[in-house]
C-alpha cells in the first residue's frame, strides 16, 4: 500500500511540472507574444534636377539692368538611410524613414542683354578715317551657382494598397549649407573682334581678353546658413531573398525657407534614386 501511495504521489508531481511547464511555454491570451520588427539600414543615391526660384538684378544699382527668372542644373545625392517599421511586421503598412545625405544642388542662370547697332570707324593704312561700317554688338549675363548641403530628413512611408509595394512618403528635411558661391559674370558675344572698354576705376575684373567682366564671385551676400524643406514622394518596394530589399523612388523636395534675405530665392529639387537597406 505504502509502495502505491507513493507511486501516486510522484505521478502526481510529474503531471503538475508537466503542466506548469506547458502554461509557461504557452502565451497568455491576455498579453499575446510581440515580436519587435527589425530595423533596415543601407546606402542611398539619386540624381538632383534643381531648380532656384528667383528673381534676381543683374546688376544691383541699375534699374533697367536684365534680370534673372529662375535657374536649374543638375547634382547628385549620397547618403544613408534607416527605416522602422511600425506595429507588427507582417500587419505593418506604414514606418518612419530617415535618411543623412550630402547633396549637389546648383544653378545656372542665364539672360541675354540688349543686341544694339555701332558705327565702326573704317581707317586706312595711313590712319586716315575714310568711312564707317555698322557693326552689332551683344553681351550675356550668366551667373552659376554652386549650393551644397548635408541633410537630415524624417518621412512617414505609408502603403495603402493591400498586397502591392507602392508606398507615399513625406516629411521635413533639415539642411546645413555648406557651400553657397556664385559666379556672374556679363560676357560680349559678337562682335568677335570687339573688347570691352576697360575702366581704370571700375570696381570689377576684367577676363578673357576684356570680352568678360566678372561683376560679382564668391558667398552670396546674406545667404541663409540653413535651409528648411518638405519632401513628398512616390516609392516602390522591391524584395530581395536575401533580407534586404530596394527602394527606387521620385520626390519633390520644396525649399520652405529662404535663400537670402534679400531675395525671394527658394532652392527647390526633382529628386530621382534608390535606396538599399539589409535587415538587421
Amino acid at each position: 500500500m505504502k509502495f502505491r501511495n507513493l507511486t501516486l504521489l510522484i505521478a502526481f508531481f510529474a503531471m503538475t511540472f508537466n503542466v506548469a511547464e506547458l502554461k509557461a511555454q504557452a502565451s497568455n491570451p491576455l498579453m499575446p507574444d510581440y515580436k519587435r520588427p527589425p530595423i533596415y539600414i543601407g546606402p542611398t543615391i539619386g540624381y538632383n534636377r534643381s531648380m532656384h526660384s528667383v528673381e534676381l538684378k543683374s546688376f544691383a544699382d541699375e534699374a533697367l539692368c536684365p534680370v534673372f527668372e529662375n535657374g536649374s542644373s543638375s547634382g547628385f545625392w549620397a547618403g544613408i538611410t534607416w527605416e522602422q517599421p511600425l506595429g507588427e511586421l507582417k500587419n505593418s503598412t506604414s514606418s518612419i524613414i530617415v535618411r543623412a545625405m550630402y547633396s549637389l544642388l546648383p544653378a545656372s542662370l542665364e539672360v541675354a542683354g540688349n543686341r544694339y547697332p555701332s558705327y565702326i570707324p573704317i581707317v586706312d593704312q595711313n590712319g586716315v578715317v575714310t568711312g564707317s561700317e555698322i557693326a552689332y554688338s551683344s553681351t550675356v549675363h550668366t551667373n552659376e551657382v554652386t549650393y551644397n548641403i548635408v541633410s537630415v530628413e524624417a518621412c512617414y512611408k505609408l502603403n495603402p494598397f493591400q498586397g502591392m509595394n507602392l508606398g507615399f512618403t513625406i516629411g521635413p528635411t533639415f539642411d546645413y549649407v555648406l557651400t553657397k558661391d556664385h559666379d556672374q559674370q556679363f560676357n560680349l558675344v559678337e562682335p568677335l573682334n570687339a573688347q570691352f572698354k576697360k575702366d581704370a576705376d571700375s570696381p570689377f575684373e576684367y577676363t578673357n581678353n576684356d570680352r568678360t567682366i566678372i561683376v560679382e564671385k564668391g558667398e552670396i551676400p546674406e545667404s541663409a546658413p540653413f535651409r528648411l524643406g518638405i519632401k513628398a514622394g512616390v516609392q516602390y518596394e522591391i524584395i530581395l531573398k536575401n533580407r534586404a530589399y530596394v527602394v527606387p523612388a521620385i520626390y519633390y523636395n520644396f525649399g520652405v525657407t529662404e535663400l537670402t534675405s534679400q531675395e525671394d530665392w527658394r532652392v527647390n529639387a526633382l529628386q530621382i534614386g534608390v535606396d538599399v537597406r539589409f535587415a538587421f
